[in-house]
């Protein structure tokens, strides 16, 4: 849903946004029912807009030592300013951003997409580290067993280490 900047008022709009489809990178993270945004847009110049709301999710993800995919729930509230290649900031080749900057959503014209929101802020709840759990175990590195169900029961020998003669030594 693309909402141009002269469609919101300075006393703001309520908007809700409900996807049932939504194109993913599939090895990143799937989705399991409906994506949702109900948001409040305010328009505070010609060029910059305050938003504010709420995105819910359930995305399916795949745990990175077990493989086995696991549910997150995402449940966040937004807030930002979205301005046009207008404004100050986009005219400037290098600038160095402040703790306030990291709100500003720079727009390359005055049209605010409400799915490239979505899709946004769903890539910056998952976790760079996806577990299923705290404590998995993951899988056995040599027979390919989930600890975290069944304990792994593959000889573990220690590896050929050149410094093993050392260690001999030592004992003596």
């Amino acid at each position: 849903m693309k909402i141009p900047f002269s469609q919101i008022s300075t006393t703001g709009q309520q908007y809700s946004l409900d996807l049932q489809e939504f194109a993913t990178e599939k090895e990143i993270f799937s989705l399991q029912g409906m994506v949702s945004l109900s948001c409040l847009l305010q328009r505070k110049s010609a060029d910059r807009i305050f938003l504010q709301g709420r995105i819910q999710a359930t995305l399916l993800l795949y745990c990175d030592r077990c493989l086995q995919q696991y549910v997150k729930i995402v449940d966040s509230k937004l807030s930002f300013i979205c301005e046009t290649d207008g404004s100050s900031y986009h005219r400037m080749k290098e600038i160095d951003l402040t703790t306030r900057d990291l709100d500003i959503v720079q727009l390359e014209e005055a049209v605010i997409d409400l799915s490239e929101i979505i899709r946004q802020q769903l890539y910056l709840s998952v976790p760079q580290r996806r577990l299923c759990k705290e404590d998995c175990k993951g899988i056995c590195s040599i027979c390919g067993t989930d600890m975290n169900c069944n304990p792994c029961r593959c000889s573990r020998e220690p590896a050929n280490n050149p410094f093993a003669v050392l260690a001999a030594l030592k004992e003596k």
